[in-house]
């Protein structure tokens, strides 16, 4: 006859023992590598890496930009408010209003509408810049596997916002007055050439514009991480380049081809959902065509932010994780990071490679402490 096996009793680590309150949630492990290597990475590399994150901390990597584009869908909404401009709102209710040339001239020098144009605009791409450094708090907590929340992101970093949002406003000032002068000078030399000189120019407009993106994409995550001020992040941005341009610069030249390619498809359901849209407020009853075309713009809009979302998810991710590898590369920080793995104490405040995570580290090896 087998003996009969009596019950296990005894709690396991895992559960809570008999009359106990219930256990709290357990600390993130610590998982070196987990997510993407810590060596230095090739273009492939960093590209999974970056589609890895995105996969692993959705609710962080695209609630931030969608959540952006939230607000700045709100703050046009109240813009247009504060502003009214009679002449817009019909511009934007009703489609056969373009028709008319006294309209559109009217519009045109509507100076509430262009405040409104112009404040929207500012926000909105403010809003977009400062999700972007965000961005690296959840790609660079990926180096050890840890997870992170959206609360997580704003809240570790939510010092900075100050000096990123000042680096934000001083770069787009400098680029936006460099490349109005650029492209004058640009199209004047077209002109000149009789369309000749578009051979050249063109693909050299491309390239000023991969370079000029790969020598300051860095400077939100390094406001964002290392906490550096808004002029000395453009210095440092600069210098992660070293030894690394060509290698950026493709890196760049591939984001903005996948951005325009995504572009180019997710138009064609906007344009058709438009095209109904239209035809549905012609054939409409008298009184209802300005409900249809608000509902119209209020799904245009959603939509819009939606890929918004994506593509700054995207470009955010990949601009972290290189920003990340050119430190592999430079400072040998992936040596660093793997052997600072055992010093953790606190997984759900740490940001790897910040000030903060290497002076523990070096700190605790100074001081003779065992690992």
């Amino acid at each position: 006859m087998s003996a009969v096996r009596r019950p296990n009793t005894t709690p396991s680590p895992s559960s809570p023992a008999p009359g106990s309150a219930e256990p709290r949630s357990p600390e993130p492990q610590v998982r070196p590598g987990a997510v993407y290597p810590l060596r230095a990475m090739g273009q492939d590399e960093m590209f999974s890496g970056a589609f890895s994150v995105i996969r692993r901390n959705r609710r962080a990597v695209l609630g931030l930009p969608l959540l952006a584009g939230v607000l700045n869908f709100a703050t046009a909404i109240l813009l247009m408010l504060l502003f009214p401009s009679q002449q817009f709102m019909r511009m934007l209710l009703d489609p056969a209003a373009f028709d008319d040339p006294e309209m559109a001239w009217a519009v045109m020098g509507d100076g509430a509408m262009w405040l409104v144009l112009m404040l929207t605009g500012f926000i909105g791409n403010l809003v977009l810049a400062l999700s972007v450094g965000l961005l690296a708090i959840p790609a660079l907590r990926a180096a050890y596997g840890l997870p992170t929340t959206l609360g997580q992101t704003i809240r570790l970093r939510a010092g900075t916002l100050g000096w990123l949002a000042l680096h934000c406003v001083v770069l787009g000032l400098l680029l936006a007055v460099a490349g109005v002068i650029v492209l004058v000078l640009s199209a004047l030399l077209i002109g000149v050439t009789f369309f000749i000189a578009a051979v050249v120019v063109l693909p050299g407009l491309f390239l000023l514009l991969c370079w000029v993106s790969a020598a300051f994409m860095f400077g939100p995550m390094v406001i964002v991480v290392e906490r550096r001020n808004a002029f000395s992040a453009l210095a440092r941005s600069f210098s992660l380049n070293r030894g690394l341009w060509w290698r950026h610069i493709g890196a760049v030249a591939l984001v903005y081809l996948i951005g325009t390619i995504a572009l180019l498809i997710a138009s064609l359901p906007a344009g058709i959902v438009a095209g109904f849209g239209t035809e549905l407020g012609w054939q409409a009853p008298q009184g209802q065509e300005s409900w249809i075309s608000i509902l119209l713009l209020a799904v245009g809009n959603l939509y819009d932010a939606v890929l918004a979302a994506l593509m700054v998810a995207l470009a955010g991710t990949v601009i972290a994780v290189m920003y990340l590898n050119a430190r592999f590369r430079q400072e040998a920080l992936d040596a660093v990071l793997l052997d600072a793995a055992a010093d953790v104490d606190d997984p759900a405040t740490l940001i790897p490679g910040s000030p903060e995570h290497l002076g523990a580290h070096f700190s605790a090896a100074g001081s003779g402490r065992p690992e």
